[in-house]
């Protein structure tokens, strides 16, 4: 394919493949004479790019996971649960009253205090407020755009929260009755603040992916049952991350 065979096949414009290949995020094309000649790696490529778009990774982070899979660089190291940058943790937010309003459209009195006794916006000082996490504030903006309202939005939020909190403390008792306390008296008690650290982000990243299979298999069984159920189905799959990595960290489309 030339690159414009290549923006067709993947219905975008010829100068979003170009900002790619700048980016890094697409590979080299196998050059005949001054001809750019492109396959089907790069179609795959490119759905990926777009997959991990949906999944809120901006461009700069796509290129940086894109550039350790291609070196073969531990994901662990990536998503910050080895020596490196934190990714898998969401750095808080301190906005004032109207910000937050900007951020969360149709935010009155009512919605407000519904956010604050769900612990998405928590008072901090006089004039601003605390938000633990950003990309629920964004779910919930997000869901107002499709026409529901703010306060439906914050109740299914204050139902997930409720849900960690009981979580939480379920998977706390056994760590601090089988790991912690058996470990203090030990001679690897000193290594106990680094697999506390380490072992915190790896059962992040780890929920979130089961999580995310979880919600994908639950949707597909309701979807089984509702009208519009097909288009449900469809978005299901066009949102999910379609690849996998073998143990060399090379990519391969899902089911390939």
């Amino acid at each position: 394919m030339t690159i414009d065979d290549l923006a067709r096949r993947a219905g975008l414009p010829v100068r979003t493949i170009r900002e790619y290949h700048t980016m890094r995020l697409l590979p080299p094309p196998r050059r005949k004479g001054r001809i750019g000649v492109y396959g089907d790696r790069h179609i795959q490529r490119l759905e990926l790019v777009a997959r991990l778009q949906r999944r809120g990774y901006s461009l700069a982070g796509i290129r940086d996971l894109l550039q350790a899979w291609d070196t073969g660089t531990e994901l662990t190291t990536l998503l910050g649960v080895a020596p490196g940058p934190v990714a898998l943790d969401e750095t808080p937010l301190r906005l004032t009253r109207p910000e937050l309003v900007q951020r969360l459209p149709g935010l009155d009195a009512a919605t407000l205090g519904r956010a604050q006794a769900i612990g998405l916006a928590v008072p901090d000082g006089p004039s601003h407020f605390l938000v633990r996490s950003p990309a629920l504030v964004d779910l919930a903006a997000s869901g107002t755009h499709l026409g529901i309202g703010l306060g439906e939005m914050l109740d299914q939020i204050g139902v997930l929260t409720a849900e960690l909190d009981a979580l939480a403390k379920t998977v706390a008792q056994p760590i601090v009755e089988r790991i912690w306390e058996p470990v203090t008296g030990s001679d690897h008690a000193a290594d106990l603040p680094g697999f506390l650290a380490r072992g915190r982000l790896l059962l992040v990243q780890g929920v979130a992916s089961l999580l995310a299979d979880r919600l994908a298999a639950a949707l597909v069984e309701l979807a089984d049952g509702i009208s519009g159920g097909d288009a449900l189905h469809a978005a299901i799959d066009h949102a999910r991350v379609g690849v996998i990595a073998d143990s060399s960290c090379v990519l391969q489309q899902r089911g390939a």
